[in-house]
């Protein structure tokens, strides 16, 4: 990586620091509606800096892939970095789910109990523990839904086929010319 890209990386992420700082102290809904819109932009682009990171190797694989070669451990860790590090990391680092279904098991307990004494001036609380549940259950649900891509990946891997390498080949050469890479 150049020192014009390492330094265009720490800008980007000083920047993205500096919105989340301003979203955090004044807590108003455009400051985090621009920092979620903030944070895929720079996901976007970390993800480019990635796949350029990785670009030679991966037109490397890319040929292998098409001339039906065997596949080497590092041509196996290239498709990982083009297909699933970002599940594999994600994964690795979230520290949350436990926490997250600690607290889903707690609002189906409250919900539980509310629902005994429920009347027309308590029913608004059933709705507001339940649209706590349904904040929260999109992010288990992202969780284990990574983990399978994961394992899907995997599976893939040890079935390696025509068809497969074919399509491994159509999402490598896309990644490496999109725009967007």
């Amino acid at each position: 990586m150049t020192t014009a890209s390492t330094d265009q990386l720490t800008e980007t992420i000083q920047n993205l620091s500096h919105a989340a700082a301003g979203a955090l102290n004044d807590q108003t809904l455009e400051q985090y509606v621009a920092l979620e819109q903030y944070l895929a932009e720079t996901e976007a682009y970390v993800r480019e800096v990635q796949q350029s990171m990785w670009a030679e190797e991966a037109i490397q694989t890319i040929h292998k892939l098409e001339k039906d070669e065997p596949l080497e451990a590092s041509d196996l860790d290239l498709l990982r970095v083009f297909l699933i590090s970002d599940a594999e990391r994600y994964v690795a680092l979230e520290n949350n789910v436990a926490d997250w279904t600690t607290e889903l098991q707690r609002l189906m307990e409250d919900l539980e109990r509310r629902t005994a004494t429920v009347d027309r001036h308590t029913i608004a609380d059933l709705r507001g523990v339940l649209k706590d549940a349904m904040r929260l259950v999109p992010d288990i649900r992202n969780f284990l839904d990574e983990k399978q891509r994961i394992a899907k990946f995997e599976n893939a891997l040890k079935n390696l086929d025509n068809a497969s390498r074919k399509m491994l080949v159509k999402l490598l050469s896309e990644q490496l010319a999109s725009s967007k890479r």
